[in-house]
């Protein structure tokens, strides 16, 4: 999990970044989905976690039965928190969008971190 958390802490951060960056560009009304997009990024990532990390077990099948369960859910919270994003910010898509995006790619940096 702590692995998950700092995926998640960074994925918060690239969100606070992309309100700068699209705040700047646009205004205020676009630092709000960019926000978002990153909060989206950090949910997803922290339920997996979660739900895949939560339960201990020793069991094989059981730990990748909890890994692919968890993300079906995961993807479902994704169709709902997108959902709910896109009634909020509706005429602002793109900064929420690529804030995400490039959220996601704190997993590739976190390939390159040793502990």
């Amino acid at each position: 999990m702590k692995t998950a958390n700092r995926i998640a802490l960074g994925q918060l951060v690239v969100g606070l970044l992309g309100a700068v960056l699209w705040g700047g560009i646009q205004g205020l009304q676009a630092a709000g989905p960019a926000v978002a997009g990153g909060v989206i990024a950090a949910t997803l990532t922290f339920y997996a976690a979660l739900k895949t990390f939560g339960k201990h077990s020793d069991d094989p099948e059981q730990v990748v039965a909890n890994f692919y369960r968890a993300q079906w859910r995961k993807f479902a919270l994704a169709a709902v928190l997108f959902a709910g994003a896109v009634q909020i910010f509706g005429s602002n898509f793109a900064p929420l969008i690529t804030t995400f995006a490039v959220a996601l790619l704190v997993y590739w940096w976190a390939l390159t971190w040793n502990s």
